[in-house]
């Protein structure tokens, strides 16, 4: 099932639509230094905001020629906040801009590359922030379990509550029923993003007019069961949470 879920997003997203260009960066293997910068940035950035703030602040960046791991290390810290503003929590995100940089400069090459622990040790770094540095910087295979993720499968698979199951757990659901690819899970991730974008929404999915509609248990069934009511009740709810510290 999920391969085929996997096969029939990409289909319909071939252009990976919206942001089209930023995922193209994201998903390509063998970045430069300067694009795994930018990655690695936006995974920080793109927290709790969206990618139109993001491109400012890669904007302000450029326009100060901040654009490598030591150059934000050596940007005073109130500068980088100015710099950081539009992407909202900037006072936090400017910290764990410097946390992040400092782990990347003990990795100058490819040889090596920062493990899992490393990263989660660093401030601002969650598990969801963690596996997109390892996918989409490293290309390491490791399936990505974000928000939109839950709140897809938790419509998709009804039966199923995702938003409380345990990250590893999914991730593991995914592990083993995905090829265990870098660009796969990277570009199953990206592709549920675009699809929680435009039909999955948080609060008013468009299930009428989406293309899943007639395998989703959610567009289906939301209207007439009272268990799948309850979960379109918990993703309503579901508040945002401030950067992890």
């Amino acid at each position: 099932m999920y391969s085929d879920l996997y096969n029939r997003l990409n289909q319909y997203y071939s252009r990976l639509d919206p942001h089209h260009e930023t995922w193209v960066l994201w998903i390509k293997g063998n970045k430069t230094p300067k694009e795994i910068f930018e990655v690695a940035i936006g995974t920080i950035l793109v927290q709790n905001t969206n990618w139109r703030n993001v491109d400012k602040v890669l904007a302000n960046l450029k326009s100060q020629n901040v654009f490598s791991f030591p150059q934000v290390l050596e940007i005073k810290q109130e500068k980088l906040e100015q710099l950081v503003q539009p992407a909202g929590f900037y006072k936090q995100k400017a910290v764990y801009l410097k946390s992040l940089s400092a782990l990347f400069l003990k990795y100058p090459t490819r040889d090596t590359l920062p493990s899992r622990k490393e990263l989660l040790e660093c401030r601002g770094v969650g598990k969801e922030t963690a596996d997109s540095i390892l996918v989409y910087c490293f290309q390491h295979p490791i399936p990505i379990v974000g928000t939109y993720t839950r709140r897809f499968l938790a419509r998709f698979f009804a039966e199923k509550n995702y938003l409380k199951m345990k990250y590893e757990i999914i991730q593991q659901e995914l592990n083993d029923n995905l090829e265990r690819d870098f660009e796969v899970f990277g570009r199953f991730h990206a592709l549920v993003v675009c699809h929680g974008q435009n039909f999955c929404q948080k609060n008013t999915p468009r299930c009428l007019h989406c293309f899943l509609l007639n395998n989703c248990q959610y567009g289906q069934l939301h209207e007439s069961n009272s268990e799948i009511a309850k979960i379109q009740t918990l993703i309503s709810r579901k508040t945002k949470k401030k950067p992890s510290k």
